[in-house]
């Protein structure tokens, strides 16, 4: 192995997508940078996807190919199954369902190269539908947070900064198969949450606890697609919780995000802890509006009265935009 083509470990976690497979898969098996291993793995699909996985598995790329008899109903126990499996210096989850341009290994590799220091390296995806129709671009979800139009250029930046500035706001590494990570960044399994409450969130424990005190890399062309669909892990949330349950589980996700920070003795730490407590009143005063709202407004109206400050704020914001139109 050379020097500068270090080992890449491609996990394929896959549940019922028989009909993404193929895509993802030549999609994989076909980029330009060649030193990697795949590891296969099924949570007991339902579709013909075993079927097509079993044909890929012959591919000498293919050093583990896993089917579960029972289905885990836990995307995050299929990583952490991948990682301990992997050879790999560097790790590349690659969802099922995605695909991507054929240099995507070879550019994002390149960061690490470059700087020792980078832990996690990611790029700009697109976002497309289930018939491969272009429908947008994920530097919509970062345009609120990013006056200084940080997303329109490559960057490596500071990871303590990246959480300051964006990650403690909202997960703007929207999509896995857009990151590749430094398998010895994970320092123990508390990385990869076993707890089934944090199923939709548990990326974004992830690259908060890996980038901590080290460095994160970006490059701002779309060399990802991210598929959205009516089956996708995204869309499976938006169905099975309502919005109370989804703030509650955004504000239990960021007490463990800071507590693991505090323990960090990271420089920015009480920077990262005053965007977080605002963040945390503006869910807390969403939580209350949507109580109100329903039937449970006592209770609604008894949280309002704790982040009451923000309730002044947003009146007073909604007033001044009334008075203006």
């Amino acid at each position: 192995m050379e020097v500068n083509t270090p080992l890449i470990s491609v996990i394929v976690p896959n549940y019922n997508h028989e009909k993404y497979l193929v895509q993802r898969l030549e999609s994989i098996f076909n980029q330009t940078y060649s030193n990697f291993e795949v590891i296969l793995l099924d949570d007991c699909s339902t579709d013909k996807s075993r079927e097509i996985l079993l044909k890929y598995a012959k591919n000498p790329k293919v050093s583990h190919y896993i089917f579960n008899e029972v289905n885990s109903g836990n995307t995050f126990l299929q990583w952490r199954k991948g990682i301990n499996l992997a050879k790999g210096n560097f790790l590349w989850i690659a969802e099922s369902d995605d695909f991507c341009d054929l240099n995507f290994l070879d550019t994002i590799v390149k960061s690490f190269l470059d700087n020792n220091q980078i832990v996690l390296s990611y790029c700009q995806s697109n976002k497309v539908d289930e018939n491969n129709i272009l429908t947008g671009n994920w530097i919509s979800y970062t345009q609120s947070i990013d006056s200084k139009k940080v997303f329109l250029n490559n960057f490596v930046m500071e990871g303590n900064l990246f959480i300051e500035q964006f990650l403690i706001n909202r997960n703007v590494i929207p999509n896995v198969s857009a990151v590749v990570f430094k398998k010895s960044a994970i320092k123990d399994d508390s990385y990869l949450t076993n707890d089934p409450e944090f199923r939709y969130c548990g990326d974004w424990i992830l690259y908060t606890k890996l980038i901590a005190n080290c460095k994160v890399a970006f490059t701002s062309g779309s060399l990802n697609n991210f598929r959205k669909h009516s089956k996708s892990v995204i869309a499976n949330a938006v169905k099975s919780e309502n919005q109370v349950r989804i703030i509650d589980l955004d504000l239990n996700m960021r007490k463990v995000l800071i507590q693991f920070l505090k323990k960090q003795s990271i420089s920015s730490y009480n920077k990262i802890k005053t965007n977080n407590e605002n963040i945390v009143k503006a869910l807390k005063y969403e939580k209350a509006v949507f109580l109100i709202n329903s039937s449970r407004r006592l209770e609604g109206y008894l949280l309002l009265l704790i982040v009451f400050d923000v309730f002044i704020k947003m009146n007073l914001r909604m007033r001044i935009r009334n008075i203006l139109k």
